[in-house]
């Protein structure tokens, strides 16, 4: 007799999840070795332009149950150390160094965390940490000890002495530091000069602080060419100068390094004039200021009417800053809180994509909801609902059910080609049911071509270790499947297959999140909008 029941295979199964609230399985680095995720981390391009990816990387880096195998703990918390560091996440990273064994117990963790310290603008402790990481430098790897001689002069020099800054300066270059602006920067204070930024490449915390003891500031080289562990750094120092900390926390909110939450806090900590919070719309403050006096003032603001006018105006110069979606999640519980009535049915949309990208799902459809039943605009934003459809992992309802609106939107030609194929990509990935008129209208246009594509085999690794539940392994590999620009820049072959592997692994709501970073940019909007 045929069995009743057909056996299960493992990979069916949905990994067993910690029950910690992390959202990560009990052992996350299970399937992978030391030297594989170093090699891997060594390729990614960090921060992840994913809001998605970035969560999940700092959940994963700061996990503690576990580790890659082979790997002791002081190793893998110097990995971690790294990688949090390269990614600008170093209110995590201070946060490790508070649970590692005491820093004298390893050189390297002694030596990451001096560096650390010095970043965030205290030196005293950072210069101690430096003498003992420069006198064990034979312990460290060779780049990384070579940085330790240039601290040890930047400390000296700051301490007055000179001389004792050249000598760092030319250890440093006998090392082989790969660095050649630190150790001219360093060789420029020692001789009583002022050090110029280096013409090319990123600016580093260890630069910057170099520049900054010299008073050779230039906000503006700064602010473009800080990577991401300074833009970090300069929003966390609270001795940073307003206008560089205002820049710094916009370009840091740009490229992921810091969370929308942190960015309202830097707009909430600049100081205006009661006029100019009375008046946002008609401030003549800087504009560097203007997106802070603009979110003060709407945070502050009590007319419904005119709290709608201010948001609206925050995100739309937010947009031209480049800091739409994290400057639709600060103002989203602003948002919520408006009334959904047709005499505010210009707003509908804002208030919707302010929805979708902070989570609130119901307060979307409450929107769309209200202006469909006063026959205000319902039948121009329903094809936002599909987007919450997507990107929804709770849904209760049938999916798919606002495809219609979508379809009849793109038999108006309301999306452009390449919007459609990512659109289908997305839907087939995500298993949905796609309306074959929709499938039409996106197969009668070339396949795009374009976007990110990693090198050969890493879509094949990336479906093995998804297969295998190999849960750090998988999303390391889709970190470097979507690539630099994240899903919004990865080609439609590495955008579905990143989604794929993450429903896989149990990420069902990362992989909706992912489906709808690579849609909510060239999502079709308003003509008043």
């Amino acid at each position: 007799m045929a069995p009743l029941l057909a056996p299960v295979e493992r990979s069916e199964l949905p990994p067993v999840m910690a029950n910690d609230g992390s959202g990560l399985p009990f052992d996350p680095w299970a399937g992978i070795d030391l030297a594989t995720t170093e090699q891997i981390m060594a390729r990614l391009e960090l921060p992840p332009l994913s809001p998605s990816l970035m969560g999940l990387w700092r959940r994963l880096m700061t996990e503690t149950s576990s580790g890659p195998a082979g790997a002791s703990m002081e190793q893998f918390t110097a990995v971690r150390a790294e990688a949090l560091y390269r990614s600008g996440q170093l209110k995590e990273l201070e946060a490790l160094f508070s649970t590692a064994a005491p820093a004298s117990a390893d050189p390297l963790i002694t030596a990451l965390s001096a560096r650390y310290d010095i970043a965030v603008g205290r030196r005293d402790r950072g210069c101690s940490g430096v003498r003992e990481a420069a006198a064990r430098k034979q312990d460290l790897p060779r780049q990384l000890g070579a940085e330790m001689l240039v601290l040890a002069g930047y400390c000296a020099a700051a301490a007055g002495n000179r001389s004792a800054a050249s000598l760092a300066a030319d250890l440093a270059r006998e090392e082989g530091l790969d660095d050649a602006g630190l150790i001219s920067a360093l060789n420029a204070i020692a001789s009583g000069g002022k050090p110029r930024p280096q013409r090319s490449g990123p600016i580093t915390p260890t630069h910057y602080r170099l520049l900054q003891l010299a008073k050779a500031v230039d906000p503006k080289t700064i602010v473009e060419r800080a990577d991401a562990a300074l833009l970090s750094a300069l929003v966390l120092d609270p001795t940073t100068d307003d206008r560089l900390r205002v820049a710094a926390a916009e370009a840091a909110a740009q490229r992921n390094v810091i969370t929308p939450d942190a960015l309202a806090e830097v707009y909430r900590s600049q100081r205006f004039s009661p006029d100019d919070l009375a008046r946002p719309l008609a401030s003549d403050v800087d504009p560097l200021f203007r997106r802070a006096v603009l979110f003060q003032a709407a945070e502050s603001e009590r007319d419904p009417v005119r709290q709608a006018q201010i948001i609206r105006a925050f995100v739309d110069d937010a947009r031209q800053a480049g800091v739409y979606v994290h400057a639709l999640m600060s103002v989203a519980p602003l948002a919520e809180a408006i009334p959904q009535s047709a005499e505010l049915a210009w707003f509908g949309e804002t208030a919707i994509e302010a929805a979708l990208v902070s989570g609130n799902h119901g307060s979307a459809r409450a929107w769309w909801t209200a202006l469909a039943a006063g026959r205000r605009d319902g039948d121009r934003l329903e094809h936002w609902l599909a987007l919450s459809d997507i990107a929804n992992a709770d849904l209760r309802a049938p999916r798919g059910l606002h495809l219609p609106a979508v379809e009849a939107l793109a038999l108006r030609g309301g999306f452009s080609a390449p919007v459609l194929h990512r659109l289908a990509t997305v839907l087939d990935a995500l298993d949905y049911q796609v309306p074959m008129q929709l499938w039409h209208v996106a197969s009668s246009t070339p396949q795009p071509n374009d976007g990110y594509l990693p090198e050969t085999g890493v879509l094949t690794e990336l479906k093995e270790a998804s297969s295998r539940e190999q849960f750090a392994r998988t999303v390391l590999l889709v970190m470097q499947t979507l690539g630099p620009k994240g899903a919004e820049g990865a080609h439609i072959i590495a955008l579905g297959d990143a989604i794929r592997a993450l429903k896989r692994i149990g990420l069902e709501a990362e992989a909706r999140r992912v489906g709808l970073e690579a849609l909510f940019g060239a999502w079709p909007r308003s003509a008043i909008h």
